[in-house]
């Protein structure tokens, strides 16, 4: 998934380098892989230098599937690039925020 990811037990899920349509399968599997490791989902996304509506999707679908699971699900941090994108697509940035840490 662009240009490096880490998922490691008990810390953030660290994205970095592009996140699109070219990738999504990929970014799919690690955000799975994420929601299996244990009841909260954090991610870090402040490394991400570059995203389309797919990864938006996907970002979406993960807090969806998290949240509906009981999980929690937060953000640690958004790059620009994402808020650039969320913003030309009229996608309130407190929806991907919503819920964050409370499982609602």
């Amino acid at each position: 998934m662009g240009d490096s990811t880490t998922i490691n037990e008990g810390s953030p899920v660290s994205l970095a380098g592009e996140w699109n349509i070219g990738n999504a399968e990929e970014s799919h599997q690690l955000l799975t892989q994420a929601l299996e490791r244990g009841p909260d989902v954090t991610l870090d996304l402040a490394g991400v230098t570059a995203c389309d509506t797919a990864a938006l999707q996907l970002l979406c679908s993960l807090r969806k599937t998290a949240i509906e699971r009981g999980q929690r699900f937060s953000i640690a941090a958004l790059s620009p690039a994402i808020v650039e994108i969320a913003a030309a697509l009229g996608l309130p940035l407190s929806e991907l925020m919503e819920g964050a840490g409370d499982g609602l």
